[in-house]
């Protein structure tokens, strides 16, 4: 089920509700209990009791079922025969993508214009000032067809072949966060929710640093601060995040200065104390662990190795396990499960 389905299944119908307990009868002494009723949901699907905040269930398994309100019991003796009612409850119904990769950043740092260049036959809002993006965007980065090893066995000699398999990564760019997102400032938690499911986190800089506006009175970070202030973003929202593997973007060299600019950057997130490199107040306590840091115009679709980059950390989390019994079957072969 897409969230869209999901959506149109509620647009005109909010309330839930099925029969009570039937009450005993002559015939029937024990009273039907309350008829099942199975609401199907997406995945990345979190029901959350509204009235004290408690997760009651989080659909992160296939065709799985979870119990949210228990149905009316049917009348028997311990209830003097007579049918009840089912629990009522208020519930809310939060939708997270689950994409491998989940692109972050600051307003403006080249997010969608990198999407594009992941996608290019994809429609994407891009602009020259900030919050273009105003809700996630999803697309599939394909690859060119990967070799998949065939293996069989063959009067005990392991003979190897190849064969062809379609392969692609989903990817999930946010609206740019903000300075206080994770408490919420700019619709923070609406957005950094969708990184919750993500596998991969790659990091979008503008090596010429952030500024929302060209106004005094707001603040300039130079590219190392953006890093460290959305790390600290991420930390204080939820440390699992900082779990992750992340690939550092470094974008606009194609811009006068913008790959000596890299350059240095590259230099200063080599060492494991790169942190330490921003005043005391931006620093965060647990630093993001960075696979690779990579120098990109995405404007050019200039991307150099991240797809592949993002593809082998991929495969590292997902290695192929071939396991074989341990018996031969009736032709003196080893059997490959």
């Amino acid at each position: 089920m897409t969230f869209a389905e999901l959506l149109k299944t509620f647009q005109h119908q909010k309330l839930v509700k099925v029969e009570p307990g039937q009450h005993s009868k002559r015939v029937l002494l024990i009273g039907k209990h309350g008829e099942n009723k199975i609401i199907e949901v997406p995945l990345g699907c979190e029901c959350v009791n509204e009235g004290n905040s408690i997760l009651l269930a989080r659909c992160n398994t296939p065709n799985r079922r979870y119990l949210v309100a228990s149905g009316g019991r049917g009348g028997c003796a311990e209830n003097g025969y007579v049918g009840e009612r089912g629990e009522t409850v208020h519930v809310s119904l939060h939708l997270k993508l689950r994409p491998n990769i989940g692109l972050v950043g600051f307003p403006n740092a080249g997010k969608s214009t990198l999407l594009k260049a992941f996608v290019p036959e994809k429609p994407v809002k891009i602009a020259n000032y900030p919050f273009t993006t105003t809700k996630p965007q999803l697309c599939y980065v394909k690859y060119e067809d990967t070799k998949v090893i065939e293996e069989n066995f063959e009067n005990m000699e392991k003979n190897l072949s190849t064969k062809l398999e379609p392969f692609s990564l989903s990817v999930a760019d946010l609206p740019g966060l903000i300075e206080g997102a994770s408490q919420n400032r700019g619709c923070g938690h609406a957005f950094l929710k969708h990184m919750e499911y993500s596998e991969i986190l790659v990091i979008v800089i503008d090596v010429f640093g952030f500024q929302l506006a060209p106004d005094h009175r707001l603040p300039y970070r130079s590219a190392i601060e953006t890093l460290a202030l959305l790390n600290k973003e991420l930390e204080a929202y939820d440390l699992a995040l900082l779990s992750k593997p992340a690939v550092v973007a470094l974008n606009k060299i194609d811009m006068h200065g913008g790959k000596e600019k890299a350059e240095e950057l590259k230099e200063l997130l080599s060492s494991e104390n790169w942190t330490t490199h921003v005043s005391e107040e931006m620093r965060p306590r647990v630093p993001l662990k960075l696979k690779s840091v990579v120098s990109i115009s995405a404007k050019k679709q200039e991307i150099g190795n991240l797809k592949k980059i993002l593809k082998d950390i991929y495969e590292e989390n997902h290695p192929i396990k071939h396991l074989y019994t341990s018996e031969f079957d009736n032709t003196g072969h080893k059997s490959l499960v």
